[in-house]
């Protein structure tokens, strides 16, 4: 993790170049065109909660994923809300009050938070003494890493994300892996906004980088360990629904279907699957065939009625409503846009 991150936005050392004295003593150079925008949570973050206590974050590029320096300005309350999205959050300087659920604590340099979408948190006003506090903030949506075949090994990577409430989600400077995630959010940063396949498949593996070093973290503590074990049970659980999906989403799949797959009742089974994967088992289904179907748009020229028909829709009209509130586009729009984007590479 950087010990002083402000020299990007404060000025550089030459024409072309910024640099970064990390907190393990080394110079990152970095090229003036990647250097970062230092933000105010205030005006960036916090105008993002809803009425329902949502925090949706705002993604500007068409691949859900943004990395922000935000300072952490705050002088007054915000109310406990919950994310839209996950979050991997680093303190780059500074410090400041911290609560998630029913507990408080202080997060200092180096310190990095874990933010899944179930959990309710948010930082507490800054003290007149303290020194400003900073973090840099990975934000993305599940489906980057969960989004297809291997299904039960894309939701190992989520595990960190989907620990109950209870867990620690404040991972200490002291254990040293916010370098290695450091490293790999600028590398995620360096690829965005992620408009071509090459840039998307490095943003993918740099991000299930850091779930591993997570994951790692959480399985080397005995207190956490078992809420893992736990959660990597409830996985496996549902892996032949998971299974089933990945072969059938073509054909109706009714939850009596997947409960009996699984030989739990249709509740249970509605409730594991819920706290399995953050969604109910019918938008995990829309979510699963508008993924394939993004395949299909992008790799085929086969009209929008045969392609909603393969991948499961009961009619054309229920897949462009499905996708359009699951993408923020149309089944045309994407088509066109990755058939652009396609052709700039091949310019380029």
């Amino acid at each position: 993790m950087t010990g002083d991150l402000a020299e990007l936005s404060c000025g550089a050392p030459e024409p072309s170049q910024a640099s970064i004295i990390t907190g393990y003593g080394e110079r990152r150079v970095i090229p003036a065109e990647t250097s970062v925008t230092w933000q105010s949570v205030d005006s960036f973050v916090d105008r993002q909660i809803t009425a329902e206590r949502f925090h949706v974050w705002p993604f500007v590029n068409a691949y859900p994923v943004d990395v922000r320096f935000l300072i952490l300005d705050r002088r007054y309350d915000v109310p406990m809300h919950r994310p839209d999205h996950l979050e991997v959050v680093i303190f780059e300087s500074g410090e400041l009050g911290y609560e998630v659920e029913d507990r408080t604590c202080t997060v200092h340099k180096n310190d990095i938070i874990v933010v899944g979408d179930r959990i309710r948190h948010r930082c507490l006003p800054l003290g007149v003494a303290q020194c400003e506090a900073r973090s840099v903030v990975l934000s993305f949506l599940p489906n980057l890493i969960h989004s297809g075949v291997p299904l039960s090994d894309d939701l190992q990577y989520l595990l960190p994300f989907t620990l109950p409430g209870s867990f620690v989600n404040v991972i200490p400077a002291g254990t040293g892996i916010s370098r290695e995630v450091f490293d790999f959010i600028e590398r995620i940063r360096a690829e965005l906004p992620g408009d071509s396949e090459r840039s998307r498949l490095a943003i993918k593996t740099y991000l299930k980088m850091i779930m591993l070093a997570l994951v790692n973290y959480y399985a080397e503590r005995g207190a956490t360990r078992k809420a893992l074990d736990e959660q990597q049970n409830r996985v496996k659980r549902i892996a032949p629904v998971l299974e089933h999906i990945g072969q059938h989403y073509c054909e109706p799949i009714r939850v009596n279907d997947a409960s009996r797959l699984c030989a739990m009742s249709n509740c249970c089974f509605l409730q594991l699957f819920k706290n399995v994967t953050g969604q109910s088992f019918v938008a995990y289904l829309n979510r699963f065939r508008v993924n394939r179907a993004q395949d299909l748009l992008e790799t085929t020229d086969r009209t929008l009625s045969d392609i909603s028909l393969e991948t499961g829709f009961c009619s054309q009209s229920y897949f462009g409503m499905m996708f359009r509130r699951i993408t923020g586009t149309t089944p045309l729009q994407y088509r066109l846009t990755q058939k652009r984007s396609c052709a700039g590479c091949k310019s380029a």
